[in-house]
């Protein structure tokens, strides 16, 4: 007996009884999600559909699929979406549904920049934006501590250079010599916060990233992949690029290939 799952407008499937328990075990469906087969008069949810019976273990692992391709069509409003119209690789890999996990926050990339270009508050309240989205996927991760660490390290070591030069200055107008041993600990200290600062702050961004990837290929597994170099260089820009990828995918069941 064949299932379909509605979602919104949409239509997935068909599917086994088998396939609808896998998939609600890995979190793809959500129990609270519509189901019905040929013959049955309206949708009901899917717990009443598995009811008590245990999910099958879990088939052998298959070939991986080319990473952004499994999700390759666009279900049409109320047209009914078969395993063939979503691009099921050949590889046997089968179409998931996006989860009823959280929605990432959806700015396009470009806007984020345009808005930190004219305003940096709002690229600073942005990054704090997306570490506290990947905070809520995934709490055991530590980014977030090691962002807002690296900050206040950048930000401490700023105002304490700034208001020591100035009192130095002070200081120094009543003096005939230079304090120029006190000038070269001071720019040392100003080099080693920042450069510190710099570094932890990179670390909490491999760290989200890491836990995006994990997230992103286990509980809800899109087959995410995330480029070390551009998170080293455009941490907020490549990440924001991602989550509105995943954002779309959770509005329409289509997500846009990676690139």
């Amino acid at each position: 007996m064949k299932y379909y799952i509605q979602r919104g407008l949409n239509e997935y499937g068909p599917y086994t009884l088998a396939e609808l328990q896998r998939y609600a075990a890995q979190g793809n469906i959500a129990l609270t999600d519509l189901t019905r087969c040929e013959g049955m008069p309206e949708w009901v949810p899917v717990s009443q559909v598995i009811g008590n019976i245990a999910a099958p273990a879990p088939p052998p692992a298959l070939p991986a699929a080319t990473p952004g391709t499994v999700y390759s069509g666009t279900p049409a409003a109320g047209v009914r979406v078969t395993a063939g119209a979503m691009g099921v690789q050949a590889s046997g890999v089968a179409p998931a549904l996006a989860a009823a996990g959280p929605v990432p926050p959806d700015l396009h990339w470009a806007l984020v920049l345009l808005f930190g270009f004219f305003c940096n508050l709002f690229t600073l309240v942005w990054v704090f934006v997306e570490a506290g989205f990947v905070k809520k996927i995934q709490p055991a991760s530590n980014h977030l501590a090691l962002i807002i660490t690296g900050m206040v390290v950048q930000f401490g070591t700023l105002i304490v250079c700034y208001v020591s030069f100035i009192a130095l200055a002070v200081s120094s107008g009543r003096s005939s010599e230079p304090p120029v041993g006190r000038l070269i600990f001071l720019g040392a200290i100003f080099v080693v916060g920042l450069v510190g600062g710099a570094v932890v702050h990179i670390i909490g961004n491999f760290k989200m990233r890491d836990a995006m990837v994990e997230y992103y290929n286990t509980v809800e597994p899109i087959h995410l992949r995330l480029s070390g170099a551009m998170t080293f260089f455009f941490s907020i820009f490549y990440f924001q690029y991602h989550f509105s990828r995943i954002a779309e995918w959770k509005r329409s069941g289509y997500l846009p290939p990676q690139g």
